[in-house]
């Protein structure tokens, strides 16, 4: 009882003392310690240090007014500890101590390595919704993928709260980012200082709907090659002047009818009516470079198609047994095996293989026709050792495809020439077709009637392209510093002999007379004519003028004698002729024509000034490749479907944002496979009809 009454007592002279101390992680958290003391007592009792604070101070020794202060481990900033300032202003001092880690242990450690973000972003939802459109376009994709269970389902599982939208939201979005982008395009036109080069196409729907591609070609101020598809309208059923107004709105529309310098076309359209319109339209606002002698140009990737399919029409039954070999090779492991076997019998290559063509594209069947060649005793052997072997070419059909195959050879490497290079420059054309009509024209005096006949028949295809463009081709290769114009004096005369110097001729004026648009006037100095530059320039003004020693009458006969023209001034070459007279580059060297004249734009401006514009010319409409079937020209199922603005939009912006990085477009190594390297069990799709990129 009585150690009940002295505690009570205790506890009623006693004082409490409440320190806000525990601290955990990133935030301070209020704790209450109590501490018991007697009210009175004759010693003074060192207090223990429980508070979290603790681990962030340190005591320091009492200064001259016998005060007790600790400082911030961190910073170093002091603070009174006494019992009556509590451990308050430490607490608030570690809520903004700049030296202070507010970090927890797991984000220490993650810091040391700097290799995850400490927090999440937010999400996104309006950036979102611009990848995956640009993601439809670039792959190729219906805007309906939204409304695919499977896709939705997928992308909620990634983010709950997504808002997808619907088919019609996405076309939505498509317009807007295609205003967006137009913006940007319109301005890049009308920044660049030079002549922009068109090419335009027609193209059907499976709706039968019929749309015009319009796609712009130039060298920017950077000296980059660039192609902007600039319109994929549709066109309802027209006539020719009503389609030239159409053409005429779209340059207008994009500010460029007074920049345009040619328009290059299929070989069907070459003599449209629309195209002629179009071009006296273009001469009133002095849009066209060529005074309209070469404003429209026939496509030559199609030209060369068309004579390629010519030479194959004539091996098209021996194509046909060798396309069935290789399906008869390839359909057993067996079969497969026993042409090998054939194969090291004749000590030929297997690594060469045998490929399978895609019946639309001409190169790839010269690539099958190529292979079979170099395996012909192999083939001649399964045809002796296999009874159902039936597809075998005989002795003479083998002969007719090795001399047809020599005559396609040179136009596939002019196809290998383009395709090697996005959009290749305008250079690259003469060396291709020069090497090709020369070829004709030797093979024209072969012993073999048949040859000698698809040569000249094939020659006369080549001819209507290479009499109509010949001059701005090979202006364009005199732009070329590896041939320059002695490259073109040697191939004219390779081709007509002493009938060659004419044509040379005809194309250095030509060349001299389009120069003469871009050379600025001569700066005349004082004491000069036009075009020239005295020596004596120099002494201007060290002899004073003298008094007139003649008459007037005699002074007139002198006349005639200062007319002529003073030996000892000297004529000024133009920029032109600096260039043509300086050294020719090795023709084997690996250069890049467009780096080299932007390193020369200042020595030679007028002439770099022109070779933009000519290097830029396009000679083959390379559209939209791998959204269409460069067969048929007709657009897929889904692009079809879509309303006109709509499909624009997408055509438009997908060449805008993708442009070189098309990702959807397969080199024709890996349609055509090596058959050596397939598994029968394999099912291969072979394209067939359709082109990279459609949904057919």
């Amino acid at each position: 009882m009585g150690d009940q009454t002295d505690l009570n007592s205790i506890e009623q002279d006693a004082f409490y003392v409440i320190n806000d101390t525990a601290i955990e992680g990133n935030d301070v958290e209020i704790a209450t310690e109590i501490s018991v003391a007697p009210k009175k007592t004759s010693a003074k009792r060192n207090r223990r240090l429980t508070s979290a604070v603790w681990g962030y101070f340190e005591l320091l020794p009492s200064g001259k007014d016998g005060r007790q202060r600790c400082k911030c481990r961190n910073c170093g900033t002091s603070y009174l500890y006494d019992s009556k300032f509590g451990t308050g202003n430490m607490k608030r001092h570690l809520k903004t101590c700049w030296k202070r880690e507010a970090r927890d242990v797991g984000q220490l450690l993650l810091r040391q390595y700097d290799s995850m973000p400490c927090s999440t972003p937010k999400f996104d939802h309006e950036k979102f919704k611009e990848i995956l459109m640009e993601a439809i376009m670039m792959h190729d994709l219906p805007l309906q993928i939204v409304e695919w269970v499977g896709f939705r389902d997928l992308l909620l599982y990634l983010c709950p709260d997504l808002q997808l939208g619907t088919r019609n939201t996405m076309g939505a979005d498509c317009i807007t980012m295609y205003r967006r982008e137009k913006a940007k395009v319109r301005a890049i036109l009308q920044a660049t200082s030079n002549r922009i080069s068109l090419t335009y196409d027609l193209w059907s729907s499976l709706n039968t709907d019929d749309y015009i591609c319009l796609t712009a070609y130039f060298i920017d101020n950077n000296w980059n090659l660039q192609k902007k598809v600039l319109n994929f309208c549709l066109v309802p059923p027209h006539d020719e002047r009503s389609l030239a107004q159409k053409l005429q709105d779209f340059l207008v529309d994009w500010g460029i009818d007074s920049k345009v310098s040619t328009i290059t076309v299929t070989s069907a359209l070459t003599n449209a009516f629309s195209v002629e319109l179009l071009k006296s339209q273009l001469n009133s606002s002095k849009g066209s470079l060529w005074d309209s002698d070469y404003f429209c140009l026939q496509c030559c990737a199609h030209t060369i198609e068309l004579i390629a399919q010519e030479g194959l029409k004539e091996i098209a039954v021996s194509l046909h047994k060798i396309r069935e070999s290789i399906k008869y090779i390839k359909g057993s492991e067996t079969i497969e095996q026993k042409f090998f076997e054939c194969v090291t019998r004749s000590s030929l290559d297997d690594k060469i293989g045998l490929r399978q063509d895609v019946p639309t594209w001409w190169s790839s069947t010269f690539i099958m026709l190529d292979n079979a060649l170099s395996y012909r005793e192999a083939f001649m052997l399964l045809d002796i050792s296999d009874l159902n072997y039936k597809d075998c070419p005989s002795k003479s059909e083998w002969d007719n495809l090795e001399k047809i195959g020599k005559l396609l050879a040179v136009f596939y490497d002019i196809h290998c020439v383009f395709s090697n290079t996005k959009h290749p420059t305008a250079n690259l054309y003469f060396p291709a077709i020069f090497s090709a009509y020369l070829t004709l024209k030797e093979e024209m005096g072969s012993e073999d009637e048949c040859l000698r006949a698809l040569a000249a028949y094939m020659l006369s295809l080549l001819e209507k392209y290479w009499s109509s463009f010949n001059m701005i081709l090979a202006i364009a290769v005199i732009l070329d510093p590896r041939y320059k114009f002695s490259f073109v004096e040697w191939c004219y005369k390779k081709l007509y002999g002493d009938g060659g110097a004419l044509n040379s001729m005809n194309v250095k004026e030509k060349l001299y007379s389009l120069f003469s648009v871009y050379a600025s006037p001569p700066k005349l100095h004082p004491g000069t004519k036009t075009g020239i530059v005295a020596n004596n320039r120099s002494n201007k003004g060290s002899f004073s003028a003298p008094e007139r020693p003649f008459s007037r009458a005699t002074d007139d006969f002198f006349k005639e004698f200062d007319s002529l023209a003073s030996e000892d001034i000297v004529l000024q070459k133009s920029q032109l002729e600096l260039y043509l007279d300086e050294p020719r580059i090795d023709r084997k060297t690996g250069l890049d024509i467009l780096s080299y004249w932007k390193s020369n734009q200042f020595k030679y401006p007028e002439v770099a000034a022109m070779a933009r514009d000519i290097l830029g010319i396009p000679f083959s409409t390379v559209t939209v490749e791998s959204a269409f079937d460069e067969s048929d020209r007709v657009l897929d199922r889904y692009q079809s479907a879509l309303n006109s603005d709509i499909l624009e939009a997408f055509i438009c912006t997908r060449d805008w944002l993708c442009g070189d990085n098309d990702t959807t477009k397969q080199m024709l190594e890996e349609l055509t496979k090596n058959i050596f390297q397939l598994n029968v069990n394999d099912k291969v799709k072979l394209p067939g009809c359709s082109m990279p990129g459609n949904h057919t």
